[in-house]
């Protein structure tokens, strides 16, 4: 049951079963942690391959002038314009964003029960640097100055972990709670209910609609490469395809 809870968990987040249980549980086969891997008689269901569930930019934009009046809504700002990971996210510090250049720097996360920090990030590609648009910058900036504020009034009481998302004391956010105050606001802004993971899918999406070359957006994800974020966001290339057959069209008529 343990185990099984562990694999709902992190579906949740978009993983795969396989990936969760083999990789894990073999490893601590092999490091002598466990005499077997106790997930070799469990049956699990396959991964089917869902239609992907994004948000469009009326949705985004219906769902952004519900939660800029919450506290948390730096965090699904991030995930739409970054494509960062909800434990990226949560592990991100000020020292992190350099301001001046527009440049937010991946290099640490929360763990998933929100009880530590890991180093780094998922992989090795993970750690990363994001350019951030103007309008992050703007939300940045006033989230900063908000915690700022919290800060100052909490004085000696402020537990300072440096965190750009944390709660009004300066402690981490429960991912727990992160996910209900989301589901909370998907339901005031009157839109399609996603996963937060989602949103990660939705800033890529929007990009590749957008003509963004797909080696941006792998990088800005984390991807170890390019054929990774193809894959994942197959379902978008028709539309380009047929955008760059009428861009063909264009510059022929042009040049007749």
């Amino acid at each position: 049951m343990l185990l099984q809870n562990y694999v709902n968990d992190l579906k949740e987040e978009g993983f795969a079963s396989s990936t969760i249980i083999k990789g894990s549980l073999d490893y601590a086969v092999n490091m002598e942690l466990l005499p077997s891997n106790p997930a070799k008689k469990i049956q699990l269901p396959k991964d089917k391959k869902k239609e992907m569930t994004v948000w469009d930019i009326d949705e985004i934009k219906a769902f952004f002038k519900v939660a800029s009046q919450d506290r948390l809504y730096p965090a699904f700002h991030l995930a739409i314009t970054t494509g960062m990971r909800r434990d990226e996210i949560l592990g991100l510090r000020w020292k992190d964003i350099d301001f001046d250049k527009g440049i937010l720097y991946v290099r640490q996360t929360l763990s998933k029960d929100g009880k530590k920090f890991l180093s780094g990030a998922k992989t090795d590609s993970s750690v990363r640097s994001i350019k951030l648009s103007n309008e992050t910058i703007a939300v940045l900036r006033k989230h900063k100055a908000r915690v700022a504020r919290e800060k100052l009034q909490l004085g000696p009481d402020y537990v300072d972990y440096d965190l750009v998302i944390c709660t009004s004391k300066g402690t981490p956010v429960n991912p727990e709670n992160l996910k209900r105050t989301f589901e909370r606001l998907i339901k005031e802004a009157g839109v399609p209910k996603i996963r937060f993971h989602d949103l990660r899918h939705t800033h890529a999406t929007m990009l590749l609609a957008q003509g963004v070359h797909a080696k941006v957006i792998s990088e800005r994800l984390g991807h170890s490469n390019i054929k990774t974020t193809l894959d994942i966001y197959s379902h978008v290339l028709p539309n380009m395809q047929e955008e760059a057959a009428n861009q063909i069209d264009a510059l022929l008529s042009k040049s007749n």
